[in-house]
């Protein structure tokens, strides 16, 4: 693993970019993407965490060690999980919350509470493969996309000083919000901008229920091609 890891590592932030990326992108295929990337997540982005975590213990606050010359990893791995992959790959939390404000179609709802439960704790399998998400063209741009949004809203919230780095390891199935909370030595300003990140998934995904609810209806209809392509205009 170290063979491919530690090269990687000095590509900095171009590392966390890829993983925010490429891991909906493997999993819209059916690949696991977390799994297939694991260079990057164990090889890389954890260690950069406890290197965060070390330096943090060491001087005892984060303001001390900035001030000692100090530099925290802003792509540790446990602020992928508190920011952005929020109900897991995808930030499909969100799109639970979507399908229950604006989809009317009892399927999707059913699908929708019975991944609530998993979803809240970054599971996101029973969405993934029961909506389905994987090989779903209306879903496609959405659940790519959402990612390396959040990333971007995260990294303008720390480099403005709202967020502190990440300074502690929480289970990765910490709900959001508290794993940010957690992830940052009980920073409240982390949690709000964890949920703040989930609204914002949340919007991006509502659109697309609504057109995947139209399609649907239109599949159900045993309409034509052409009418079932016009249902999913926007």
């Amino acid at each position: 693993m170290d063979t491919i890891s530690t090269p990687l590592a000095s590509l900095g932030s171009v590392v966390g970019w890829a993983y925010v990326i490429f891991v909906p992108l493997l999993w819209f295929f059916g690949i696991h993407g977390a799994l297939a990337l694991t260079a990057l997540d164990n090889g890389i982005m954890t260690p950069w965490a406890l290197e965060n975590i070390a330096t943090y213990q060491q001087y005892g606050s984060v303001e001390a060690a900035l001030a000692a010359g100090k530099t925290f990893h802003i792509w540790a791995k446990p602020m992928l999980d508190s920011f952005i992959f929020l109900g897991g790959s995808g930030a499909t939390l969100g799109l639970i919350l979507a399908i229950f404000i604006a989809s009317r179609r009892a399927d999707y709802r059913q699908v929708a509470k019975l991944a609530l439960p998993s979803g809240i704790f970054q599971i996101n399998e029973p969405i993934l493969f029961g909506l389905p998400i994987i090989m779903n063209p209306v879903m496609f741009i959405p659940f790519v996309l959402v990612q390396p949004i959040l990333a971007a809203i995260t990294l303008a919230a720390y480099y403005m000083g709202i967020i502190p780095p990440v300074t502690n390891i929480a289970p990765w199935t910490m709900p959001t919000g508290l794993g940010a909370f957690f992830n940052t030595n009980g920073s409240v300003a982390a949690l709000l901008v964890a949920l703040f990140n989930l609204g914002i998934a949340t919007l991006i995904y509502l659109p697309f229920v609504v057109v995947a609810n139209k399609a649907q209806n239109a599949i159900d209809k045993e309409e034509s091609e052409e009418d079932i392509a016009n249902a999913l205009k926007f």
